[in-house]
């Protein structure tokens, strides 16, 4: 690209001819580049003039303040009026105009000249796509009006010419075939869409033909969209496309799109159709098969999840939220895996994810409510703090299983302040009661604990009840903080005065030489270490290693909390241990208490 003259020296002035001249030549490299790209109904001579116009508009619009981005918008409306309209017209259009601009004498002299030249040419862009847009639309409308004239035609005609009105009607018919092949369809692949294989889906249901379902997923998609473009992923998700169409051809089956990157295959059983896993070989290979899209070679692996031999008449909705269910079971072992879902192996995580998605309501009708349990000391077993957690009775789930749960429709950041201040006023109202102070904790999960606002939310909650930060401990997940996402937010709660902790520590051992470095008071260590001490010997490899661990999270300066103690015999071992803290059944009974007062009532 020609370099801009600098601001200090002068480039020889032209004459008007000497300009004209010029501008005459570039529209003449334009026009010979444009019918290279697409079909235009000019002589070349024909085509030299419109855009010898547009090249002095351009250059017009530059240097002219303020740049006119519409006038500019319709340089490239004109280029789609003279049927200019392939996308490769419009990129020889930006590769002609760029350098021609930056170059010219006149032009060099303005300050800022690239950035002029990108916004003009930017206008000329959208002006490009915005008059294609229109363009498609005119043509569907004029399609839609054609079709209702040939309707109407049709009617009008009908007793009168009888032999017309078949043609027409046979006309209409081809018409409403299209239509419909389009509302079946993928637009880019051809394939049948989510609606036309639900409807094929239902019908092999009711059939009670025994069948098998494909969920696929091609992995790496937003990536290929991301470095390539849209254009030549769309190119090679239409390769791909037909390489599952060959792969599957012989094996009664129909595949279809479902979404971007998401297929579907449905296999009728037949004595001459294969297993699920010869099948996916078959998927797999051809999709590891390289696609050359212009000179690049791609491919590409497929996580896919299978549903086989659904019960007679099942829910076509339900079968396929099942594949969907063993897709994700697939994409937890890694891209590239498969997996076959049992029947009814998936009845627990889909009740799970139907709470997930009518917990709002729930919460917003007062099912959701706050839970207490007592912490206490493992010597002297007295009260040392008061742990607020969420629970939802109705639906047997309490804690961090209950709040975890809000995060698959992200209702858990409201959630955490609700906690807070409903177990404040609580905290609250038992000391003016009592006249004792107790501190209150309340654990987060990972999505609360990095949520941006999470530090003036408490904070303004600490406010509005007029609690010391020193009342409170709020304990962030290990992996939240350990991973750098939540750091930010525990470090400016620990200046805030509030009391700082960490919940579900101990599941990675190089953790325990970054505690040094963070603001804590407590530790709480994950119940899969509480569970493995039971029954553990204080000699063993496990008692040692735990014991090891109290041990360094007291140099570290914080105290150890273990939860879920059942009974004396896992107290007394975690007290050998050294722990500090412990809750569970052992000192709240199993029923739970809904008030703060009711803990002291045993």
């Amino acid at each position: 690209m020609t370099v801009p003259l600098p601001d200090k020296v002068r480039a020889p002035v032209r004459t008007p001819e000497e300009r004209e001249k010029a501008r005459v030549k570039l529209a003449r490299k334009w026009a010979y580049l444009i019918s290279t790209t697409t079909y235009v109904p000019l002589v070349h001579a024909d085509l030299e003039r419109p855009l010898t116009t547009l090249v002095n508009t351009a250059f017009d619009l530059l240097v002219r303040e303020p740049l006119d981005l519409e006038a500019a918008e319709a340089i490239g409306a004109e280029l789609v009026a003279m049927h200019c309209a392939d996308k490769k017209s419009l990129q020889c259009t930006v590769d002609v105009l760029a350098p021609a601009l930056l170059a010219d004498q006149d032009v060099a002299r303005i300050d800022g000249v690239a950035l002029r030249v990108a916004r003009l040419l930017g206008g000329v862009s959208a002006g490009f796509a915005e008059a294609v847009r229109r363009r498609a639309t005119d043509q569907q409308d004029s399609m839609c009006r054609a079709l209702m004239e040939v309707a109407r035609k049709a009617v009008r005609d009908a007793e009168s010419r009888e032999e017309e009105f078949v043609e027409l009607s046979t006309e209409l018919t081809l018409l409403q075939r299209q239509l419909s092949h389009q509302l079946l369809h993928d637009p880019l692949t051809g394939l049948p869409n989510r609606q036309f294989f639900t409807t094929r889906l239902e019908e092999v249901l009711n059939s009670g033909t025994a069948s098998t379902l494909y969920r696929i997923e091609l992995n790496g998609v937003p990536v290929l969209n991301d470095g390539l473009g849209g254009p030549r992923t769309d190119s090679f998700l239409t390769a791909i496309a037909v390489r599952i169409r060959s792969a599957i051809a012989g094996e009664n089956a129909m595949v279809a799109r479902l979404d971007r990157a998401g297929f579907a295959v449905l296999q009728e059983t037949a004595p001459f159709t294969s297993p699920p896993a010869a099948v996916i070989k078959k998927i797999n290979e051809a999709l590891a098969e390289t696609t050359y899209i212009g000179e690049l070679g791609l491919a590409t692996t497929a996580s896919i999840g299978v549903v086989q031999s659904p019960p007679h008449r099942s829910d076509p909705v339900e079968l396929m939220s099942a594949a969907d269910m063993a897709l994700r079971y697939a994409k937890q072992k890694g891209p590239g895996q498969w997996q076959l879902l049992a029947p009814d192996e998936d009845a627990a995580d889909r009740r799970l994810h139907r709470l997930a998605a009518i917990m709002p309501g729930a919460w917003e009708t007062g099912q959701l409510r706050v839970g207490y349990r007592l912490r206490v000391g493992l010597v002297d077993e007295r009260p040392v703090a008061v742990d607020a957690f969420a629970r939802w009775q109705e639906a047997g789930l309490r804690g961090q299983s209950c709040v975890e749960l809000g995060e698959e429709t992200g209702l858990s950041p409201q959630l955490s302040g609700w906690l807070l201040r409903n177990a404040g006023e609580q905290l609250k109202t038992w000391q003016r009661r009592t006249g004792e102070e107790l501190p209150l904790g309340v654990s987060l999960t990972p999505v609360q604990s990095a949520a941006p606002d999470l530090v003036p939310s408490v904070l303004e909650v600490l406010d509005e009840l007029s609690l010391r930060p020193s009342l409170v401990q709020v304990a962030l997940p290990a992996t939240a903080v350990f991973s750098g996402r939540a750091m930010a937010n525990l470090t400016a709660l620990a200046d805030a005065g509030v009391e700082t902790a960490i919940h579900d520590f101990g599941d990675v051992p190089s953790d325990v030489v970054r505690l040094a470095d963070l603001p804590l008071r407590s530790v709480l260590l994950t119940p899969r270490l509480v569970s493995q001490a039971r029954g553990a010997a204080k000699t063993s490899l496990v008692g040692k290693a735990l014991e090891g661990l109290v041990t360094f999270v007291h140099l570290a300066g914080a105290t150890v909390t273990v939860e879920e103690i059942h009974n004396r015999a896992e107290a007394d071992w975690w007290r050998w241990a050294q722990a500090d803290h412990a809750s569970g059944a052992l000192y709240t009974s199993s029923q739970e208490r809904a008030d703060i007062a009711s803990l002291f009532k045993q």
